[in-house]
């Protein structure tokens, strides 16, 4: 598989597009992370905690797909979506919006910050144009 750059160069570039397997049956705009056996499948989590991209093409099971992992794509919105909203992904590959930690989220147990911790650390892009609750958003994943 061929990686694509599109910019001034490899090191500095607007998109970053890998040519992976999908790992089940994927859609155009669905959000995918990369899996043990090298494939990628629609998170296992919600919100997914592994980085993630965006299918830019469909694939059946075992076929090639191209992912972006840097760059502008449009993602599925699970919940409404705000420009400006951080995002990590939703259920189905979709993408929500990460709420921000209070004081609150901070006075529990050990093991229940360390699950809010970890859940903020799914971030992996931020919303260029919103979209209501299964509608199209723009995302940019940095």
């Amino acid at each position: 598989m061929s990686d694509t750059f599109e910019g001034t160069s490899p090191h500095i570039s607007d998109r970053y597009i890998t040519r992976e397997i999908a790992g089940e049956i994927l859609t155009m705009g669905q959000v995918v992370e990369l899996t043990a056996d090298q494939t990628v499948r629609k998170p296992a989590t919600v919100p997914g905690v592994k980085y993630c991209g965006v299918c830019l093409t469909s694939a059946a099971l075992g076929k090639s797909v191209s992912v972006l992992w840097r760059g502008r794509a449009r993602a599925k919105a699970y919940g409404t979506i705000t420009a400006g909203d951080l995002l990590s992904a939703g259920p189905g590959g979709t993408i929500q919006t990460l709420a921000i930690l209070t004081a609150t989220d901070l006075t529990g147990t050990s093991a229940a910050i360390a699950t809010i911790l970890n859940q903020h650390l799914a971030f992996f892009a931020f919303c260029e144009i919103g979209a209501a609750s299964g509608a199209s958003a723009v995302i940019f994943i940095v």
